[in-house]
């Protein structure tokens, strides 16, 4: 980094960024270091704005929002002074500084569309690193880089922004007009070729994704049938979409979107196509899994901290088509619900949207029929959190008559509506019933509420029998049983779990209703499959319990998929620009892994193991963890923390700590066998055809056996998980990560740490470091030849300075080596000298001068027959006393003294597959791309690559050679300076010479004449 470089300074106190834009403007040594080479590095701080910034100065919105980019020219000057390793500057390896992309840094104000957003300022706008829409295009790509580069595309309205092989996708919590028929149709036709190969690339979008994934299936299908095929699916054509992010960041609308542009480009080809009667039309699956959203985000959506409309579950939605391109049928899987939040939700949170709607849309009938009254939420347990509203202003009413009229489109019909609405007032009663301790030892009873008889009305029960199987169990023993009477904790655990399987069995069977109408007919012929996921994403809260653990643990094996496909693709793209290559390690997170889920021994399987045993306590459960898990690199507890059952888990976004409180219970998550036998004597007609999605544990069957009890949640989440990643796998992924730019849900409001802390999350800096792991830059051919042209020959083409670089390379890196040998040399040679200084001793006497004594050791050095050539330094430090000598009676034996081996001199070394030659002759008889692999550059068929080595080398040779030009014409100009001084006073000389030399001419007895001879003679004599 030489003065004048533009860079990033790290500052967390004085910029809400976290990083603020700086310039060198002073570079030298340290003079209070004790290193005289270690540089101060003197930098102007600039600060930003606050209005765009989002610090946290105001709770509002920005003040002025007219243009949001951050007003580079009212700045505060300030300097600071940072000591660093030069090592580190040169090689751009500082933690607190990275050098800025510069030449473009923010797109200038206007010169998006903000419909299209595309481009319309100059042609080459897009090539500014600041402005392009591919982050990994940045000649220098860092935390600061990729931020800032968001922000430059934000600031302008374009929220979508490539990085390598994901989209970024920025919710701007406002309507922009990105998603209307004429822009998809433009995407559809520049996937087509149809747009011709003049116009302009359109920017990053969904659609784009969804268009690649469309015609890479075609593609593999087209090529099938080529091949022989008859088209049926195999794999090899399958696609998937994974869409993630954290809660509020536009998961939802994202795949919405995806699933809305592949209805479109189905309908076209079906317009072209004869579907066969029977079998719907894309556009009726289109239609069918939009409607499914309305009932899924009801049953399954709930307000939380971070957003109003949070989806409490994963889910996974997969589109066959067919060998003609139309959507032939699609299916929906689901993925661990948060049933906790029925029965504990938030404080400053809500439950699941169907209670607050149908309260609010119920009818006065409706009201009647489900024994609601009056009653809203705050007078119902469940729902009495404070919170009932939402701050994004939909409306429950609107809400729940939008989710009916969506059920009645999806195939449920109207009994099916209304026996879930009753299903939903059941639950609300359950959470509603209070028990009380009997007289008679530890038993309780249920009391008789309206309630309670309003809960078992609901249920189709009767009040004894939901009073009996609430407050009692049925235990074995052996062959006998006797029934158990429960307390009142035990009571309200029962009806807890009681309301969960009903709640979640219901949600399970909305789920099948919705997949059967939206499923492909049994003889509909599939040719492949897209699959466009939307998962919940990593997730560290003030308190993270089981349900997080599975959702990071989901987020692990993502991410480990995540990477090997980024590995493949990076390999992909050494193959597209035709260099040569070798393997790039990429993070494997399987230890974590492991940790988790492995076979008997991962955390997973201890729960498991636990859950069987009768009497096992979270107590229990938490020692067994810090007893086979301790010595794990991933796993860490402090005293403290065993003391309050907790733990930590090293995860790939960062440590969490889980609190293991109430695991059992929720790993479990089974029914009691006695509301089993209580739900099949129910009069409700819903109740038989959920029954099949609860889960029960074991109980006494017939002729003394036991039912088998069912996978707990989390073998039974780890098995979806696998067949997940198995789909995944076999399929070609395209990812798109969602960011939120703010907490408060408002539009223009850039929040940098919450976009950096979800970057994290996300692995999208993980992926940027992955990316970059075989070849730290790269360069566009004009962005090489315009930062290195100083390296080569004035007026050389690209060729002849790749050469010219790569030989300077090679030589730097030789004299390197050599002076390393030689250096090595001296060391081993110094080494010896000092070991046989008392032989030395031996044959000097020690009464002769301290003088004559280093010329007795070069002599006994070559009676030795050892080179006894070494620096004056040297011998300073092997000169000693005679007292340090110990009176020269040890001789060292020389058989057992080492010498090292002779310095570099041509010895054969290889790198990166070839011989490294010795010689500049040797060097140029190679061709250039063996040149170019010896100094760590490829070049490709677009780009240039670098390697970590070759880059560093490069920027410091690039850094001499701009200082040397500066010295030159620093040169150049003090020469001419004070050479045309220096003839201007020649000149003024010259010129009075000439008119005294008229004046003695004239007269040669004037007094001058005289004082002018005898300084000729004095002139003379010198």
């Amino acid at each position: 980094m030489e003065v004048g470089t533009h860079v990033w300074l790290r500052s967390d106190e004085q910029s809400a960024w976290g990083w603020v834009p700086a310039i060198i403007i002073r570079r030298g040594s340290c003079a209070g270091s004790t290193s005289g080479d270690r540089p101060t590095v003197r930098l102007v701080l600039r600060n930003e704005p606050v209005r765009f910034l989002g610090d946290g100065a105001d709770d509002g919105p920005p003040k002025n929002t007219s243009s949001p980019l951050p007003d580079m020219s009212a700045v505060m000057p300030h300097e600071t002074t940072i000591f660093a390793d030069p090592d580190l500057l040169r090689a751009s390896g500082h933690d607190d500084i990275k050098i800025r992309n510069t030449g473009g840094e923010y797109f200038p104000p206007g010169t998006l569309n903000a419909v299209t957003g595309i481009a319309e300022g100059p042609a080459d706008l897009a090539d500014a690193p600041g402005g392009t829409d591919d982050l990994m295009e940045l000649a220098h790509l860092h935390e600061p880089a990729v931020l800032f580069g968001l922000m430059a595309r934000y600031a302008g309205n374009a929220i979508y922004t490539n990085t390598g092989p994901m989209l970024i996708a920025i919710n701007p919590f406002k309507e922009l007009g990105l998603y209307g028929p004429e822009l998809s149709d433009m995407y559809r036709k520049e996937g087509e070729g149809a747009r011709g190969t003049d116009a302009p690339r359109l920017p990053p979008h969904a659609y784009r994704t969804a268009d690649n994934a469309y015609r890479a299936m075609m593609r593999g299908i087209e090529a099938r049938i080529a091949g022989g095929g008859d088209g049926d699916g195999d794999g090899t054509s399958d696609q998937s979409i994974l869409v993630s992010g954290e809660s509020g960041a536009g998961k939802t609308v994202t795949a919405k979107i995806i699933l809305k542009y592949f209805a479109g480009l189905s309908s076209r080809r079906a317009a072209h196509v004869s579907v066969p009667s029977g079998k719907m039309d894309g556009a009726s699956v289109e239609r069918q899994l939009l409607l499914s959203n309305p009932i899924l985000e009801s049953f399954g959506n709930a307000r939380t901290v971070r957003n109003d409309n949070s989806s409490r579950f994963g889910k996974y939605v997969d589109v066959s088509f067919s060998s003609s391109g139309t959507i032939r049928g699609a299916s929906v899987e689901v993925y661990l619900l948060e049933k906790v939040r029925l029965v504990s939700p938030g404080a400053t949170e809500r439950n699941y949207h169907i209670f607050y709607q149908l309260l609010a849309a119920a009818t006065p009938g409706e009201r009647k029929d489900l024994h609601l009254s009056d009653r809203v939420p705050a007078d119902f347990r469940l729902l009495a959190t404070g919170t009932y509203g939402r701050r994004d202003g939909a409306l429950d009413e609107e809400g729940h008559k939008e989710m009916l009229s969506a059920m009645t489109a999806s195939g449920f019909s109207r009994d099916d509506s209304t026996s879930l609405n009753r299903l939903v007032c059941a639950v609300l009663f359950l959470g509603e019933i209070n028990f009380e301790a009997a007289s008679r030892g530890g038993s309780c009873r249920l009391n008789d509420e309206p309630a309670s008889r309003a809960a078992a009305k609901l249920l189709g029960v009767k009040f004894k029998d939901l009073e009996r199987f609430l407050t009692s169990r049925t235990v074995a023993a052996g062959t006998e049983y006797f029934t158990k009477e429960l307390t009142v904790n035990e009571a309200r655990k029962v009806m807890e779990a009681l309301i969960k399987a009903t709640y979640g069995a219901a949600f399970d069977y909305v789920v099948r209703t919705i997949n059967d109408s939206v499923n492909a007919p049994p003889n509909a012929k599939t040719a492949a499959h897209i699959g466009v996921l939307d998962i919940f994403g990593f997730e560290s809260l003030g308190r993270n319990n089981f349900e997080q653990l599975c959702i990071n643990y989901a987020n692990e094996a993502l991410q480990q998929q995540f990477n090997a496909h980024v590995f493949r693709a990076e390999q992909e793209e050494y193959k597209r620009e035709g260099i040569r290559w070798q393997d790039v390690e990429f993070p494997d997170n399987q230890d974590v892994l492991d940790l988790i889920d492995k076979k008997h021994t991962g955390i997973l399987a201890l729960l498991d193991e636990q859950c069987v045993f009768p009497h096992s306590s979270d107590e229990k459960l938490c020692r067994v963890f810090y007893t086979r898990c301790s010595d794990h690199t991933r796993f860490s507890a402090t005293a403290t923390q065993r003391v309050n059952l907790k733990f930590n888990i090293e995860h790939y976004a960062g440590r969490v700590e889980y609190d293991a409180i109430s695991w059992l219970e929720k790993n479990k998550d089974e029914l009691p066998p006695a509301c089993l036998e209580l739900l099949d004597t129910s009069s409700f007609a819903l109740i038989p055809k959920i029954r099949g999605f609860v889960r029960a544990s074991g109980r006494p069957q017939k002729g003394g056996g036991r039912r088998a009890t069912a996978k707990s949640v989390g073998a039974q989440f780890s098995f979806q998980l696998r067949s997940l990643l198995r789909r995944i796998d076999m399929t070609a992924p395209h990812y798109v990560r969602c960011l939120k730019p703010n907490d408060l849900l408002l539009p223009d409001r850039f929040e940098p740490r919450r976009i950096v802390e979800q970057l994290r999350h996300g692995g999208v800096l993980e992926a940027v470091r992955v990316s970059r792991a075989g070849y730290a830059a790269r360069y566009s051919e004009k962005q090489f030849a315009f930062r290195y042209y100083i390296l080569g020959p004035q007026q050389c083409s690209l060729g002849e300075l790749v050469e010219k670089i790569s030989f300077d390379i090679w030589e730097t890196d030789l004299a390197k080596e050599r002076a390393l040998e030689k250096a090595r040399e001296a060391k081993a040679t110094a080494a010896a000298r000092k070991s046989w200084v008392t032989v030395s001793n031996a044959v000097t006497s020690t009464t002769r001068p301290r003088h004559r004594r280093k010329s007795s050791f070069g002599a006994l050095c070559d009676a030795l027959g050892i080179n006894g050539k070494i620096n004056d330094g040297a011998v300073a430090t092997l000169e000693t006393t005679d007292e340090e000598a110990g009176g020269g009676n040890l001789v060292p034996l020389l058989a057992d003294t080492a010498l090292s081996p002779p310095p570099y001199k041509g010895v054969e070394r290889i790198k990166n597959g070839i011989a490294v030659p010795g010689t500049p002759a040797e060097f140029r008889a190679l061709n250039v791309s063996s040149q170019c692999a010896l100094a760590g550059i490829q070049v490709g068929k677009t780009k240039i690559f670098l390697k970590r080595e070759a880059l560093d080398l490069l920027e410091g040779m690039r850094v001499d050679a701009f200082y040397g030009a500066a010295s030159r014409i620093q040169g150049l100009f003090r020469m001419d300076r004070d050479r045309t001084v220096y003839k201007r006073k020649k000149m003024k000389v010259v010129r009075l010479q000439d008119f005294f030399r008229k004046i003695l001419s004239k007269n040669t007895h004037h007094p001058w004449s005289q004082w002018m001879g005898i300084l000729t003679k004095i002139t003379v004599l010198r």
